[in-house]
């Protein structure tokens, strides 16, 4: 029963982001179901990384 509160939880907070962030939704939120918060670490990470393979690593970038 935890498992699905919990599962609830994180694909709310995950379609939130992933929305706010621009990134495909349906991807995340099957990931943020079944694999909770280590699905927040790697969406942290693989839009990180395609915003540096995006705008480049020496670019200046202003984030609020």
């Amino acid at each position: 029963m935890l498992f699905i509160l919990l599962s609830g939880v994180f694909i709310a907070l995950m379609y939130l982001e992933t929305i706010k962030k621009g990134m495909p939704v349906k991807r995340w939120l099957f990931l943020g179901g079944v694999f909770g918060p280590v699905a927040w670490c790697l969406f942290n990470v693989h839009y990180r990384r395609a915003l540096i393979r995006n705008i480049g690593l020496n670019a200046c970038l202003w984030r609020a």
